[in-house]
Order: structure tokens, then C-alpha cells, then sequence
């Protein structure tokens, strides 16, 4: 990326609560004391445990508590240069919550992630079940302290609401439920473009994609990993692959999903002249032949003078 842009840092976004539900109107809603942040979980896929990335250029490790100690699993980061967001552009920093004690007893204050590199996973180390608690907000931050309501408040820093820190990179996150938020996606000059169209070719199936937001994908599903946005314009379908969501074709190396909305599919077209040109060879073969028309699908019987058939 030309900018050093705060992205979601999750591949699977699938929020199970709000900061103003449950628990978390605890967090930020009628607190006396004024100490409030805007805590949301994320439970990613339904089965399995979703790693957290580096959601910037690089984050630095600032507080580790839990791992055996009686406190829930925290992690503080804060990035290491200014980030831009949809709201601010400054330092930033994430606290995460109740991963497990393996992913976290490794970690020390001061370690370093890059962008892209896992920082842990979604846990359930003070939970019934795996998602991870996720904080935000503006300036550096490596504390908590409990507020009016009895929640525990990331300190210092500004706590910021999650839709405005986190750009949504669609070509990275794939939203499943984004709790009705006001998510913001990635500016489009800074999304990868990838593939290259070519001409309409009746000879061959085509695909013509309609909108500048369709995700190229390693495989035939919505979970697998984008590998950016495909060009507007038309491919040449070398594969097909029925799935319970989508038919999905394969253009170039990528799989995209079909739908009318955003493509059209172009079937290959038979020449008008295969018909005759079949027709013309049998004569050159035996003389007791049936032939298939695969234009019009009828049946030719075709006989040499002098000869017969008999049909049983």
C-alpha cells in the first residue's frame, strides 16, 4: 500500500456483538465516570480458531497479561508510525482478548509485527466459546481500568469506534456479518487490480465481468484467500464449478463467483456451417451411417444410391 492505511484484521469478519450490546453497554453507555471505550467480538468462521493480523505497516507490542496469571488473555499493540483511518490519521492501537494462553506465552512487550503477519488467535481463555474481544482507538495505549459501570476500559488513549479505525479491504476481509456498522472500505486506488481481458471470441465460453469489486479468489469459495479485484471486462472460462452458493469459473489463475449482477456469461457458439461440413464428410465414409446435427439436434440418415437399410 502507498499509505500506511488501518485495515480490518480479520479474514472471516463476523461480528456477535456490538459495543452497545450485551456486556458492552457496560463499556460506553450511560457511564457515569465518562471512562468508556467501544469494544466488538468476532467469532470469524463457525468452525476453527481465526488468526488476527498486523492490520498495519507494523504494530509494537506494548502490555501481555493473562497466561496463567488469573487475568483474562489481553494483548496491547500500537502502531509504530502514523496510520491513516477513515477518521484520523495518527498513532493507533488495538487491545485483543481471550486468546489462548499458546498463542500469547511467546509474545513479549516490545516484539514487532509486520503487515500480514498473525498476532494470535481467536480464543476462549475467559470465554465459553472462540471469538476474540477487540478494543481500538487513537494514541498509545497499554492499560485498563474499570470504569463506573465495572468494565474494564483500555487506557491511556482516545478510544475510537471500530468502523472509524478500520478501513474494510474487501480484497482481504470477507464480511459475513459486520453488525450493521458503518464499515468503510478501502479507498479504491489502493486495492490490487488483477488480470488483464481480452476480445469477444464466440469460438470459446467467455465471461464478462460488470463491476470494479469482484474478488479473484485461490479457489471456488468465499472463504478462500483474494488475491485482489479483477479487472472489468472479459475472460475466457477455463473452468466451471458448481457450488452451493455459486457456479464459479476459473479465468487466468483466479475463481471468480457468477452471478447476474456482476457477470455474463457468454456460451461458446456453434458455427452455422457444422451441420453441412459434417454432412459432406459422411459421404466419403461407409454409406449406413446416422448423424447428429449438434446445431439442431435432429438425426440425418444419409444412403448411397443402390444401398439399403433396415430398421428392426
Amino acid at each position: 500500500m502507498t499509505k500506511n492505511y488501518m485495515t480490518y484484521p480479520l479474514k472471516n469478519m463476523r461480528i456477535t456483538c456490538r459495543y452497545d450490546e450485551g456486556s458492552h453497554r457496560n463499556h460506553c453507555i450511560n457511564v457515569a465516570d465518562g471512562l468508556v471505550d467501544y469494544p466488538i467480538d468476532d467469532a470469524g468462521i463457525d468452525t476453527g480458531r481465526d488468526p488476527i493480523y498486523c492490520c498495519c505497516d507494523e504494530m509494537k507490542v506494548t502490555n501481555v497479561q493473562g497466561v496463567g496469571n488469573g487475568y483474562t488473555n489481553t494483548i496491547w499493540l500500537v502502531s509504530t508510525s502514523p496510520v491513516v483511518t477513515p477518521t484520523f490519521t495518527d498513532i493507533a492501537y488495538i487491545a485483543l482478548t481471550h486468546s489462548n494462553d499458546s498463542d500469547l506465552k511467546n509474545i513479549k512487550v516490545g516484539d514487532t509485527f509486520k503487515r500480514g503477519e498473525i498476532i494470535c488467535y481467536e480464543g476462549v481463555d475467559g470465554a465459553t466459546a472462540n471469538h476474540i474481544h477487540m478494543s481500538c482507538g487513537r494514541g498509545y495505549c497499554d492499560n485498563w481500568k474499570q470504569n463506573s459501570n465495572g468494565a474494564w476500559i483500555m487506557t491511556p488513549g482516545t478510544s475510537v469506534k471500530p468502523e472509524d479505525v478500520f478501513y474494510l479491504d474487501r480484497s482481504f476481509t470477507n464480511e459475513i456479518w459486520g453488525g450493521s456498522l458503518n464499515w468503510k472500505e478501502l479507498p479504491t486506488e489502493e486495492k490490487k487490480i488483477v488480470g488483464t481481458p481480452v476480445s469477444r471470441n464466440p469460438s470459446v465460453n467467455q465471461v464478462e465481468v460488470l463491476v470494479d469489486n469482484l474478488n479473484a479468489r485461490s479457489d471456488p469459495s468465499t472463504t478462500s484467500s483474494s488475491n485482489g479485484y479483477i479487472r472489468k471486462g472479459i475472460y475466457q472460462v477455463l473452468e466451471e464449478k458448481k457450488q452451493v452458493d455459486y457456479v464459479w469459473v476459473k479465468v487466468e489463475s483466479y475463481w471468480i463467483a457468477m452471478n447476474e449482477n456482476w457477470t455474463k456469461y457468454y456460451p461458446k457458439e456453434e458455427s452455422t456451417s457444422t451441420c453441412q461440413e459434417e454432412l459432406e464428410q459422411l459421404k466419403e465414409t461407409y454409406p449406413r451411417l446416422i448423424f447428429r446435427c449438434n446445431k439442431t439436434g435432429k438425426y440425418i440418415i444419409y444412403l448411397e444410391a443402390g444401398k439399403s437399410l433396415y430398421l428392426n
